[in-house]
């Protein structure tokens, strides 16, 4: 998050990935109006629900959403979205595909990155909060949750037994 390097986009999408862990679709249909900002905090909403984002986050999603489109919108018949994270289509946010590759091709893995925050948030959210933040299936979560909670108790006695047996 703090390589200017990057382009915005790019610093963005990677560091909203780690920390809440959001589909590619949901993140790549995000807009100005899923960010609130108040005097000493910023939202970031993810389903039904408000996520309190770290202020340099906030910071740059601000400047995210006040830059202007870059892409004519002439295939636009009315009004509609304006998307964080353009496409090269014009009125469409970018490809679930194309931000993969764009945030890969960075160094960001993606897969790696929404294991990471998935593995932290089940521990902590209700199985419910996390299917609608992430944008996963209650069945996909309830898996989540219980790798989360996994009882180590196996695993470290194993590991007790390995160590005892190579000191022997």
């Amino acid at each position: 998050m703090t390589d200017d390097a990057l382009p915005t986009d790019v610093r963005d999408a990677g560091a909203i990935t780690p920390l809440f862990g959001p589909s590619a679709e949901r993140l790549c249909h995000l807009t100005p109006e899923h960010l609130k900002f108040g005097d000493k905090y910023a939202l970031l909403v993810l389903g039904r629900h408000l996520v309190l984002l770290p202020p340099r986050l906030a910071e740059f999603l601000r400047h995210l959403a006040e830059q202007p489109q870059l892409r004519p919108q002439f295939s636009r018949v009315g009004p509609g979205p304006r998307w964080l994270f353009t496409g090269m289509v014009p009125g469409k946010p970018i490809s679930t595909h194309g931000m993969t590759q764009k945030l890969n091709g960075h160094g960001i893995r993606v897969r790696t990155a929404r294991n990471a925050a998935l593995a932290a948030l089940a521990a902590d959210l209700p199985s419910p909060v996390l299917a609608d933040v992430t944008g996963m299936h209650r069945h996909t979560v309830l898996r989540w949750v219980t790798y989360a909670r996994r009882d180590w108790a196996e695993y470290l006695a194993a590991r007790a037994e390995e160590v005892t047996s190579s000191r022997s």
